[in-house]
């Protein structure tokens, strides 16, 4: 039936029930139904913390000093796990289609040409980063998969790259498979063409980093490799923080500065902000900011070993 608007107050029991109604063809992360979502349900600590602080605005810097600093320290943490330094700098913005389309915005400019700017990727890469192509007006390139492995044709790649690419864009989990597309590889050619390297690790951020620790044999993704100058990891994945909570890390401030727009309303005085969106909800971030101190390093470790038991555990059933 079509929702119907109502014209006078109802008490609040109507609404909610009404609402749950409603509802009621969702299929929550709790239900033990969902397998296909690279998000998952809120850590209950997160939860809690969230609700306190919905009423924070990142974007608003002179009202938001303290989550200013919990942003900070959210992002060097993201940093640490993938490789980085303190020079490492970023946003925790809506998802990973806002922190992959800043990565390439950023790559957009990273040097100048005469023609229009391309990209290459693979074809398994995410959808955020054709919507990301279309905005910037940049020409994406596809590759398809090598037809042994189904993991990222590196022959193919140096193939396309000519005098118009700025950019090569590798990633760390796809979508359809999970691959770790070979981001060292990648790394290499960016610094021997004098791209920019954007690497989408919105899913496999809070998963990789780990299994190495557990005896996985797993690739490098992290910025340790000197071509990537930016990464997407998402909190409210594998992070287990609240949505919305999406993470862009750059480099260094010399990456991020070229995105960089000057604002002069805002209480805290004249400032430059370097995501899509002015308005940021704080709750998220300070969420974060509570689970990645509360578990830390060793109790990421360890769902990332539970989740990995199930996969196998799933696989072989399957069979």
């Amino acid at each position: 039936m079509p929702m119907k608007i109502s014209e006078s107050n109802k008490e609040i029991q109507e609404i909610i029930a009404r609402l749950e109604e409603i509802l009621k063809e969702d299929i929550p992360f709790d239900s033990g139904k969902v397998i296909g979502s690279m998000c998952t349900k809120p850590h209950e600590i997160a939860a809690e913390v969230f609700k306190k602080y919905i009423d924070r605005n990142a974007g608003d810097y002179g009202i938001s000093r303290g989550t200013a600093k919990i942003e900070r320290e959210v992002i060097l943490w993201l940093s640490k796990i993938l490789g980085g330094d303190e020079r490492v700098v970023g946003n925790i913005v809506s998802g990973g289609s806002e922190a992959n389309l800043l990565g390439l915005y950023s790559a957009r400019k990273h040097k100048k040409i005469s023609g229009r700017p391309e990209i290459i990727a693979s074809e398994a890469v995410h959808i955020s980063i054709d919507k990301a192509a279309d905005i910037l007006g940049l020409k994406l390139i596809k590759v398809p998969p090598d037809r042994d492995t189904y993991n990222m044709d590196l022959a193919a790649v140096e193939d396309k790259i000519n005098e118009n690419t700025i950019a090569l864009v590798g990633v760390a989990g796809t979508t359809g498979l999970g691959i770790i597309e070979p981001i060292e590889e990648l790394s290499q050619l960016a610094l021997e063409h004098d791209l920019h390297l954007h690497v989408d690790a919105a899913f496999g951020g809070f998963v990789i980093p780990f299994l190495r620790d557990l005896g996985y044999n797993v690739p490098e993704i992290g910025f340790h490799l000197k071509g990537i100058l930016s990464m997407t990891v998402d909190p409210h994945k594998m992070g287990m923080v609240p949505i919305p909570a999406g993470g862009i890390l750059f480099r260094d401030e010399t990456v991020r500065e070229r995105i960089k727009f000057n604002i002069y309303y805002l209480s805290g005085g004249p400032t430059r902000s370097a995501t899509i969106t002015g308005t940021r909800p704080g709750a998220p971030i300070i969420a974060a900011w509570v689970l990645i101190n509360y578990l830390g390093i060793e109790g990421y470790k360890n769902i990332v070993k539970q989740v990995m038991e199930l996969t196998s555990w799933f696989s072989k059933r399957i069979e």
